[in-house]
């Protein structure tokens, strides 16, 4: 079998992003301050919504959101076997079972044709996963 290497992508970064991050560390407020405030403004109008909290990581919005819908003890989460542990230890912390989906053949992606056989009477919801630049099939799912 063919050794192979799939690199993560740099991050892409110009001067103005520096900036910003230097003037965010300059100003004493690195976390819930004014320029947080702002942003959490700017968000709401772009997306038209009355009100937006930032937090400090995806996996924080992932299980805030699992919380939200009231996901918990005897619920089951399906999410794909090939993922970043945030996607399936946001399950675990709120009390509900992972449901591991492997990966289509010669694929990043989740099987979907498997889909229909691990839903189930627990299942509350499915978290997929966009991975190396692949968006997920969401109509699929």
């Amino acid at each position: 079998m063919e050794k192979r290497n799939i690199p993560f992508s740099p991050p892409d970064m110009s001067e103005l992003e520096v900036e910003e991050v230097k003037q965010a560390i300059l100003s004493g407020w690195i976390t819930t301050g004014p320029r947080t405030k702002e942003f959490e403004k700017q968000i709401s109008a772009y997306v038209g919504t009355n009100k937006t909290v930032c937090l400090n990581s995806a996996t924080a919005a992932m299980e805030l959101t699992l919380h939200v819908l009231g996901v918990g003890p005897g619920d089951e989460v399906i999410v794909p076997a090939y993922t970043y542990t945030a996607s399936c230890s946001v399950i675990c912390h709120v009390g509900a079972t992972p449901v591991m989906i492997d990966c289509a053949k010669n694929s990043f992606e989740m099987d979907y044709d498997k889909l229909p056989d691990l839903i189930t009477e627990k299942t509350k919801v499915i978290i997929p996963v966009d991975l190396a630049g692949i968006i997920c099939d969401y109509k699929k799912i």
